[in-house]
């Protein structure tokens, strides 16, 4: 028996295994999202697929899955590890510089967009429970599909970028909430509704508190032994050891593993640590949430499409533009431009994992029939499949909206308005990359640009880059250097560097410049004046060169960065 059990562990693992070898390059080949080519692969493979024709082909037998209990298993770790992930993501400083998009914008498009389908939902019939999660989860957008689709077209530094990054972080955050209606509404709690909520709500904080002491307390000083007596291997074990342990004692306490995950992630997201627990954790959460794709393609049954195709299509078709009208309405109603409103709305209009996880946990749990469960995940399963087509769509009619603004007019009235960002002069090779690295961290930025050909490189993709020669009042005026955290300027000329600098200080007394430097010279002449850093391009390659030369020749990290610091 344990041997069978085994035997089957085994053949699942390996059947994964080579998926993941195999497909995945080919999905990437042909430019495919891994999460939508998972889905795919589950329906194919699944009971409702292949295993329709094995009963009439045998050959079939070999290539289907029918017990779907191990692949749940790994689906769950794989949205356990998603939830650390987005948790790892979330610093306090990035939330704070995001705050308004993210619980202004991502709240009232979560709450809005929810009661419209839910209202839709009840009056289709439905009670007033299933109403209420129906609306909740289609709510919900795909964060893996969206955030791929970003990285690939680098847009994080766009307003797109911004704003969709900032929805999807409020609809993640709004999981938990969710996981934990389901656990009340699936419990028989009888008349003692309150009672009920008021100590799962206990059980959640006193959970939440015990792991955030216990974890400020003893992560660092672990993390810290791991990383100068032990390998590569000591700290991945003790990064998944974290996830785990929090997952775990979050079940006990009779809730969400994914809380527990999520948790970690926020104790670990302020450390010197988190960009190198992200690239270990980050390749394991990629393929376990493609199961976790492949388990709910497995459990869409086809047959509904044959049956109800028409309204199926009216009911993929009513959620998108739906969710779109709304997304458009609210970020018009935050100030954002209609070319980034008009593309966020189309880009976040899908259904997404969490809508699969819980359609799939209501099924489960009995708190939906089987027929509005089956139609409701291949509704959502569907939006997903066409969101590759509507994220180049999205892409394509955004630019159309925005080349309609003439760049070469007058600047002041183009700029929109700015407080708290970072100006950028010069928006070349660096500009560009430093941009996007703020924007990643929730920074808002401000970038100008004599080159009129970057400067429509960059507009296509809705950037916040304008033409203006740094050297002229009118650019330094609709800059807002007056409200903005600092200025950076990369500009490859160091006697027009030092113009700008000048310029900006007669226009701003105490805003702190950084300026791109070559060498000791340039860096000792911006030295000379107040509350401008430079920083020198030869030495930051060199010490680069140097610590990875220092890493293969035996050094710690921590030893190779102190060696390299003195440079």
């Amino acid at each position: 028996m344990k041997e069978s059990v085994l035997t089957d562990i085994f053949w699942h693992a390996g059947f994964f295994l080579v998926l993941s070898a195999l497909v995945i390059p080919l999905l990437k080949y042909f430019r495919i999202p891994i999460a939508l080519g998972y889905l795919l692969a589950g329906i194919a493979l699944g009971p409702y697929g292949l295993g329709e024709l094995a009963q009439q082909y045998t050959f079939f037998n070999a290539f289907i899955l029918e017990d779907t209990a191990h692949v749940k298993i790994l689906a769950e770790l794989g949205i356990v590890l998603l939830l650390f992930v987005i948790g790892l993501e979330l610093t306090p400083r990035r939330l704070w510089q995001m705050r308004s998009l993210v619980f202004g914008l991502g709240s009232v498009q979560v709450i809005g967009t929810a009661f419209v389908i839910g209202t839709i939902a009840y009056l289709w019939g439905n009670s007033t429970q299933v109403s209420m999660l129906l609306g909740l989860s289609l709510a919900l957008s795909s964060t893996a599909m969206v955030v791929q689709w970003l990285h690939e077209q680098k847009l994080f530094v766009t307003h797109v970028g911004r704003t969709s990054f900032s929805i999807l972080l409020f609809q993640d955050l709004a999981v938990i909430p969710i996981l934990l209606l389901l656990t009340i509404l699936s419990a028989d709690i009888g008349d003692n509704l309150i009672s009920f909520v008021s100590l799962s709500l206990l059980k959640m904080a006193g959970t939440v508190i015990a792991i955030y002491i216990g974890g400020k307390v003893m992560l660092k000083p672990l993390f810290v032994f791991a990383n100068k007596h032990g390998g590569s291997e000591v700290f991945m074990a003790l990064s998944l050891l974290v996830i785990v342990a929090s997952a775990y004692i979050a079940s006990l306490a009779g809730l969400s593993m994914a809380l527990g995950a999520f948790i970690a992630g926020l104790l670990l997201a302020d450390t010197e640590y988190r960009h190198e627990i992200s690239s270990l954790i980050i390749p394991f959460k990629s393929m376990l949430l493609g199961i976790f794709f492949l388990s709910f393609g497995m459990s869409i049954n086809l047959a509904f499409i044959g049956e109800k195709p028409f309204w199926l299509m009216g009911s993929v078709l009513g959620l998108i533009v739906i969710k779109a009208f709304i997304i458009f309405m609210l970020c018009k109603l935050w100030r954002q431009s209609t070319a980034t409103s008009v593309e966020s709305a189309i880009l976040l209009s899908q259904a997404g994992e969490f809508g699969l996880l819980v359609i799939g946990s209501a099924l489960t749990m009995g708190l939906m029939e089987e027929n509005v469960g089956q139609f409701m995940l291949i509704t959502v399963g569907m939006t997903m499949v066409i969101t590759p087509a509507m994220a180049i769509a999205a892409r394509k009619i955004g630019a159309i909206v925005e080349s309609k603004s003439d760049l070469n007019s007058n600047i002041n009235q183009n700029v929109e308005d700015k407080t708290q960002h970072v100006v950028i002069f010069g928006y070349g090779r660096m500009g560009s990359e430093i941009g996007n690295a703020l924007s990643k961290e929730g920074l808002d930025i401000l970038a100008f640009e004599k080159n009129i050909a970057l400067v429509q490189k960059a507009r296509t993709k809705l950037c916040p880059v304008y033409v203006g020669d740094a050297a002229r009042k009118s650019t330094l005026e609709a800059a807002q250097l007056d409200k903005a955290l600092c200025a950076v300027v990369t500009i490859d000329n160091i006697e027009f560097s030092r113009l700008i600098v000048n310029s900006i200080r007669q226009k701003n007394k105490a805003i702190p410049i950084i300026v791109r430097a070559h060498n000791a010279d340039e860096v000792a002449l911006f030295s000379q004046m107040e509350n401008v850093h430079s920083v020198p391009e030869h030495l930051l390659v060199s010490q680069k060169l140097t610590e990875k030369t220092l890493k293969y020749c035996g050094y710690h990290e921590d030893e190779a960065n102190q060696a390299t610091n003195v440079l």
